[in-house]
Formats: C-alpha cells, structure tokens, sequence
C-alpha cells in the first residue's frame, strides 16, 4: 500500500513555522532538527550561501547561531500560503542579542518548502549581517 504524502493546511503550515521559530528562539536543537526533512537545505539568499542535510550544514548553522548570541527573537509574522505547492512564506522582524548586551535588528523575509508536513527548504532575504553562516 502506497501512503500518501502530508499534505498541511494553510492552519496546520503556519502552527508547524511558528513551532520552528520558537524552537529556534529556544536553542532547542532536537526539537527543530525533529522537524526539518533529512536531506533539507537552508539557503541564505542575501548572501548566496547554502546550508545542506539536517544533521550536517543546517546543524552546524544553527550551532554557530546558538553560540553567537545570548537571545534569539524572531516576531511579527506576516504569512502566505500556497496549499498546492506546500510552500509558506513570511515577513518577520528578528532580533539577536549578544552576550554584550548589543542588538541586532532585522526584518527579514523567507520562503520554505514543506515535504510530508516538515520543512525541506527554507530561501532566506535578511536585512543586516547575515547571522547564519
């Protein structure tokens, strides 16, 4: 018997992004590799940088991420969804706090790709220093 893929609604892609985003503002490393497909790409389009496979480029993206910065927000999401291709896009602010104390604000723009109800690919447009190489 051949399984369907997951297909999400418009609902159910917008709940998995933000569920992203606090496990990223969270550090929480195995809670947002648990969502990310295996073979996934994080591609910084700003800076034409590309990140791939969960447990290696996008892991030690975030790792680098996690270290660099005291706190992580990222807030005031504005979405759109397109059910048939499974692809969510959104306009976000995001600030990084160092251990200094010293803020960085962005406002950002990104693109992901859902495969089987996990993100496969994320197109980043970041204002500012790009904070995930």
């Amino acid at each position: 018997m051949v399984t369907q893929p997951t297909r999400l609604t418009r609902d159910d892609a917008i709940a998995l992004l933000e569920h992203y985003f606090r496990r990223v503002d969270g550090k929480d490393m195995d809670g947002l590799m648990a969502i990310l497909t295996e073979d996934c790409r994080f591609r910084i389009e700003t800076d034409q940088l590309d990140h791939i496979g969960r447990d290696v480029g996008v892991r030690a993206m975030f790792e680098r991420l996690f270290g660099r910065y005291a706190t992580i927000w990222h807030g005031n999401f504005s979405w759109v969804f397109d059910a048939e291709a499974q692809r969510i896009a959104c306009q976000l602010d995001v600030i990084n706090t160092e251990p200094s104390g010293r803020e960085h604000h962005k406002h950002n723009a990104s693109f992901y790709h859902l495969k089987d109800g996990k993100i496969a690919f994320a197109g980043i447009y970041m204002s500012g220093t790009n904070a995930l190489v």
